[in-house]
């Protein structure tokens, strides 16, 4: 590892087929009707609401999450305290919960939607009220209410595409994560592309060489990619 710290983070592509049905009226009499679904969708897969389209992106995220979260969750131990960013539907959470049932170790979830905290809650409810679990609905870029490394892990999928300030964000994670903690981000970098080039991304941006280059500057060391077609 070529780094003058221990803190290490693996951003991880996930290959994995797009379970998000889209189908745009290409009709120029149809264009503004065509803008607003664009819209819709794009406002949504950055922070999914209660809406017809929230339902849609919520359950293509269900459809997609399981194998990309088991594979990050092999490196946690039941004693380690555990965040995820953006945890979407709970999955991540629920698997997590698994690898500190037996132990002193918690696990934490931070997302921006409302709707998504409040689908989690309902999935981990049990994990919640034995106090294994803790789910808060707010922004990367501000972990104010958690201490300096406090983190043994810290994982997340498909979304550092979306923060706005990534720069404050990964600072933040940094902050949180002890010495000798570990960092692992997937994303279906395929997926995003094509979601981009259908212009649903106009709130991100899948840039794996910017996100690398902001987590290297705040002081993560072992920063590399592996590709994952499991």
């Amino acid at each position: 590892m070529v780094s003058h710290v221990n803190k290490i983070s693996y951003p991880v592509t996930i290959n994995e087929p797009c379970y998000l049905p889209i189908a745009l009226p290409v009709d120029c009499q149809h264009s503004k009707m065509a803008f607003s679904l664009v819209e819709h969708i794009a406002c949504n897969l950055r922070r999914p609401d209660n809406t017809l389209i929230g339902r849609v992106v919520k359950m293509s995220g269900n459809v997609r999450c399981y194998k990309e979260k088991r594979h990050v969750c092999a490196e946690i131990e039941p004693d380690h305290k555990v965040l995820e960013v953006g945890f979407g539907p709970g999955i991540g959470i629920e698997e997590a919960c698994k690898y500190v049932k037996g132990g002193k170790g918690k696990v934490y979830g931070i997302d921006i939607s409302q709707e998504m905290v409040a689908t989690a809650t309902k999935r981990a409810e049990k994990e919640i009220n034995d106090g294994k679990v803790e789910l808060i609905n707010g922004d990367v870029a501000d972990l104010s209410r958690f201490g300096s490394s406090t983190f043994d892990c810290v994982f997340h999928g498909n979304c550092y595409y979306f923060w706005p300030d990534m720069d404050k964000a990964t600072h933040e994670l940094y902050r949180v994560m002890k010495t000798d903690a570990v960092m692992i981000s997937t994303m279906n970098y395929e997926r995003a592309k094509r979601m981009q080039g259908l212009g649903l991304l106009r709130y991100g941006y899948p840039d794996q060489g910017r996100y690398m280059k902001s987590l290297e500057s705040c002081g993560f060391g072992g920063v590399r990619v592996e590709k994952n077609e499991k």
